[in-house]
């Protein structure tokens, strides 16, 4: 992760269904288990390639990768 200097706090509302989406990505993925936190954050790096790596977004498209 990057220096906790450069780090932004954000504060983000879920509707039941999102979390329910993100638990079952929990649910999913190898030991040890992500956090909530955790899991958004993994999300998010790879879904817009912030990981160094391509994104698996197109923008204004959607497939089933795209379904959680």
């Amino acid at each position: 992760m990057s220096d906790s200097a450069t780090e932004t706090t954000l504060t983000i509302r879920f509707t039941a269904d999102q979390i329910e989406a993100i638990d079952a990505w929990i649910g999913r993925s190898a030991e040890p288990k992500p956090s909530r936190e955790e899991a958004v954050r993994q999300l998010i790096v790879g879904r817009l390639g912030a990981d160094g790596h391509q994104s698996t977004v197109i923008p204004g498209m959607v497939t089933g990768r795209d379904i959680v």
